[in-house]
C-alpha cells in the first residue's frame, strides 16, 4: 500500500499523515512570517480552508516558541477548528530563512502539520515525533534536498516509512 496516498473511505494511520499532502518547492520568501503566510495560502487553495485562521494559529504557535528544530528544519504545527483530519505540507524554500532555531541555523525545509482542534493529544504527539524522527535521518534529508519534483518527494517519504515499518517488523533473536 502506498502510504503517501490515503485511499477514500479509509481510516489512515499515523504513517499516512507522515507523508505531506501538499508540496511546495523553491518557495521565495525572506522570513518565517512570509513562509507561514504562503503555506496558509497554499492550504486555502488546495483544501478550501481559510488562510487567515490557519496563519493566525501557526503564527501564534511560532510566537509561543519557535518550531525550528535545528539542522535547517522546522515543524510548524497548530490546532485548527473546522478540520476533521490532519493536513500536512512539505515546503522547501529557495534560500534558507531565519527561524529562531536552537542551533541558530537558517531553515530551508518545513513540514507543516495542522490537526483538528479537538484531536487526540497522544496521536498528535506521535505524529510530531514521527516527523521529527524522519528529519533526523541524514539520508532522508539528503534525498529530499536532491529531489526536484513532488512525485520524487512523495517517493522519498513513502520509502522511508516502508523501511521503518520493515525495521519494526524484525524482532531480535
Amino acid at each position: 500500500m502506498n502510504v503517501c496516498a490515503i485511499p477514500p473511505n479509509a481510516a489512515p494511520a499515523v504513517a499516512e499523515y507522515s507523508c505531506p499532502q501538499e508540496i511546495l518547492l523553491d518557495l521565495e520568501v525572506s522570513n518565517r512570517w512570509e513562509a507561514l503566510r504562503d503555506v496558509s495560502a497554499l492550504i486555502e487553495r488546495s483544501r478550501g480552508l481559510g488562510a487567515a485562521p490557519i496563519f493566525r494559529a501557526l503564527w501564534r504557535r511560532e510566537q509561543a516558541a519557535s518550531t525550528g528544530l535545528g539542522g535547517g528544519f522546522a515543524l510548524p504545527h497548530a490546532r485548527i477548528t473546522g478540520i476533521k483530519e490532519p493536513v500536512t505540507a512539505y515546503v522547501r524554500t529557495k534560500t534558507p530563512i531565519g527561524f529562531a532555531a536552537p542551533d541558530h541555523r537558517s531553515v530551508s525545509e518545513l513540514f507543516v502539520l495542522l490537526v483538528p482542534a479537538d484531536a487526540d493529544n497522544a496521536k498528535h504527539l506521535e505524529l510530531l515525533a514521527r516527523i521529527a524522527e524522519m528529519f533526523a535521518d541524514s539520508a532522508f534529508r539528503v534525498g529530499l534536498l536532491q529531489a526536484h519534483d513532488a512525485a520524487s518527494i512523495r517517493e522519498i517519504f513513502r520509502s522511508w516509512l516502508d523501511q521503518r515499518s520493515a525495521r519494526l517488523r524484525v524482532t531480535p533473536a
